[in-house]
């Protein structure tokens, strides 16, 4: 342990620096007295009194020789935006920054590195003081490192539909040396790793959030182990608002489907601690809600909760179109309506907290256009510290009606516009967004008046995805939808040519649904050569649909691909009698369709086989897929895994 003499240094976070310049003009620096392991520390006011005004301190903690030093906050209160800690990793105040704290939220534990220490800066102004801090101070011999501290042993992160966080650790890992190295923040010495596999549609969103460590950095790559190359990279998700955990967004800019992505993760500046990790994507190809394009279609008089963390794909706004919403797209979301019946409707947008929510509605129409051609009908841009009652709730509501009587205002309006008067038969769409960017959540509640009433009219069935994959002696088809209001029936047609198609059978729908639901049909005498698949979505009323075509070749044997043993246990072989010489690409995949096992294989006149270990797979049915060097579809079988009970055989 020793003492250090404090010296004001400019460290990377934009708040520091803008009280680290004060601090040089007007504090005079002390010293600070130190404390060892298994004790608790305070700041200078001690147990019970409050630190002094005009301090600018350092106070450094050193590990032993071996051991690691962990700070854990049992209190902590200084004057908000004032009087500010900030935690470094090594002997100064000048090392890497691994967070800044003011107010009253209590701090996560901070972990020096092997034998390393860590040091805390305090300023305070020239008024209002606070009982400050405590802080327990432990040493410990490190743990060995993780299992994933080096690419060939990353851990395997499931890619779900949304953001499932699962908590992991840096301490005691090592740094890696793999190259080609990362492209942002400071050397990746306490790096981790993981790997992932995409979908069909390459879409992922990877997302992180901070445990005991605080800041981090990570390197998305492509490749193997032992030919990496880099993706992308990101050091901090929103530096000036204080988010310094990474996340690389790839809805946009997709990666390749059904391919193996790998993760570097490390903490900033050699940073070490427990984080949470998640890596999401879409259930099917789709448009996003937060694009124009992927609108969601009230249907009725009903409470819509939202919200989003993204700003989607597409730039809809304009100065052409946006109206009074300055700032274009800001973290919204789409919604189409159309009314049932004429009348009046109003609505209230009720932020879950704090947060400045705005929105626009074009209309009416008699098609839908995306993105909206021309300014909105009503348009809301208040500023809730411009509103009466601010910082109360009721500045942040916004809506129509509330005896409003303007159609449009700017951010001196009060959040409120006037009622819309809506016409049987006509379409409107609506944006709502989170000018705060904070990712929090809205409820839309409607008051519809003089009779009227909404229904699905401008979307009844939101179609996606229809898939077309080759079997043996047969060719299952599958289609999800997101939505259907008086759905009856999907007929299902073939074609040899993609331009004639006839019936070949009829699946019933759902008729009435938000959810997302999943079809199938199996077409188990498909026509030699290539099959062109469409759908004929038919209404209640009578009206149709047709979907987008999808394709898949059977060769007329109903013998291109054969599993055996099926059900397996610990292998199974694939068999393609018949398939030419070539190479070939394999997946097998769960039935959420999470690729588990892919690679290619290599076919020649006396081997037409593909052998498959899935001895650490468990028990259930997958699906296992087979394509050529050219991506045309070879077949495809179910597979079903299952394990002997104990004492059978």
């Amino acid at each position: 342990m020793r003492t250090t003499e404090p010296t004001v240094h400019l460290p990377q976070h934009p708040l520091r620096a803008r009280w680290a310049a004060w601090a040089v003009a007007a504090w005079i620096p002390c010293t600070a007295a130190m404390a060892q392991c298994g004790t608790t520390v305070y700041d200078t006011g001690g147990a019970g009194g409050n630190y002094g005004n005009n301090q600018n301190l350092t106070w450094t903690y050193c590990a032993p020789p071996g051991q690691l030093l962990t700070l854990t906050f049992t209190a902590f209160n200084t004057e908000a935006f004032w009087d500010e800690l900030s935690v470094h990793n090594g002997p100064t105040n000048g090392s890497p920054q691994l967070g800044i704290f003011s107010g009253t939220a209590l701090p996560p534990s901070f972990t020096s590195t092997v034998g390393g220490c860590l040091t805390l800066w305090f300023t305070s102004d020239n008024s209002v003081t606070q009982p400050g801090w405590a802080i327990n101070i432990t040493c410990a011999v490190p743990p060995p490192p993780p299992a994933n501290n080096n690419c060939s042993g990353a851990t395997v992160l499931p890619v779900l539909t949304t953001c499932t966080m699962l908590p992991f650790t840096n301490v005691s890992a090592t740094a890696s040396g793999t190259n080609p190295p990362p492209t942002c923040s400071t050397p990746p010495n306490t790096d981790v790793w993981f790997t992932f596999t995409t979908g069909a549609s390459g879409q992922v969103f990877i997302d992180t959030q901070a445990g005991s460590m605080a800041d981090a950095a990570m390197q998305l790559y492509s490749g193997t182990c032992a030919a990496l190359a880099l993706v992308a990279c990101n050091d901090d998700e929103d530096l000036l608002g204080g988010l310094l955990m990474p996340e690389i967004d790839r809805r946009c800019a997709t990666l390749n489907p059904f391919t193996t992505y790998y993760i570097r993760l490390w903490g900033y500046g050699g940073a070490t601690g427990t984080f949470s990790i998640c890596v999401s994507a879409p259930s099917a190809p789709s448009a996003q809600q937060e694009d124009c394009t992927g609108a969601y279609t009230i249907c009725s008089d009903q409470q819509i909760n939202n919200n989003t963390n993204f700003s989607g794909c597409v730039a809809d706004l304009n100065a052409t179109n946006r109206g009074c919403l300055m700032g274009n797209e800001r973290q919204g979301t789409w919604y189409f309506f159309s009314p049932s019946a004429s009348g009046t409707a109003a609505l209230t947008i009720q932020p879950s907290a704090n947060i400045d929510y705005d929105f626009a509605i074009w209309g009416p129409m008699a098609t839908i256009t995306c993105p909206p051609v021309g300014n909105p009908t009503r348009c809301s841009w208040a500023y809730p510290p411009n509103v009466p009652g601010y910082p109360g709730a009721a500045a942040f509501r916004t809506g129509l009606g509330n005896g409003a009587v303007d159609n449009s205002e700017n951010e001196f309006g009060n959040g409120w516009v006037a009622p819309l008067n809506i016409i049987t038969g006509q379409m409107y769409i609506m944006y709502i967004d989170n000018f705060d960017i904070t990712g929090q959540a809205f409820t839309l509640d409607w008051t519809l008046t003089n009779g009227a009433s909404l229904d699905c009219t401008v979307l009844p069935v939101e179609l996606m995805g229809l898939q077309a994959t080759a079997q043996p002696g047969a060719v299952m088809l599958s289609w999800t939808t997101q939505t259907e209001d008086g759905t009856a029936h999907f007929t299902v047609e073939r074609s040899a040519d993609a331009e004639t198609f006839v019936p070949i059978g009829q699946v019933p729908a759902a008729g009435h649904s938000l959810a997302h639901l999943d079809y199938s049909f199996i077409d188990n005498a498909p026509l030699p050569g290539t099959n062109y698949y469409r759908l004929r979505v038919v209404h209640l009323d009578g009206t149709v649909q047709t979907s987008p075509t999808a394709s898949a070749i059977h060769d007329g044997t109903g013998a291109v691909l054969r599993v055996v043993p099926n059900p397996a246990n610990d292998h199974l072989t694939v068999l393609l009698p018949g398939a030419p010489a070539t190479t070939v690409h394999y997946r097998l995949a769960t039935a959420q369709g999470r690729v588990l096992r892919h690679g290619t294989a290599t076919l020649g006149p006396d081997d037409d086989r593909i052998r498959l270990q899935v001895a650490d797979l468990p028990e259930g049915l997958y699906l296992l897929h087979v394509e050529d060097a050219n991506g045309q579809p070879l077949g495809s079988a179910r597979v079903a895994l299952s394990r002997p009970q104990a004492g059978n055989r």
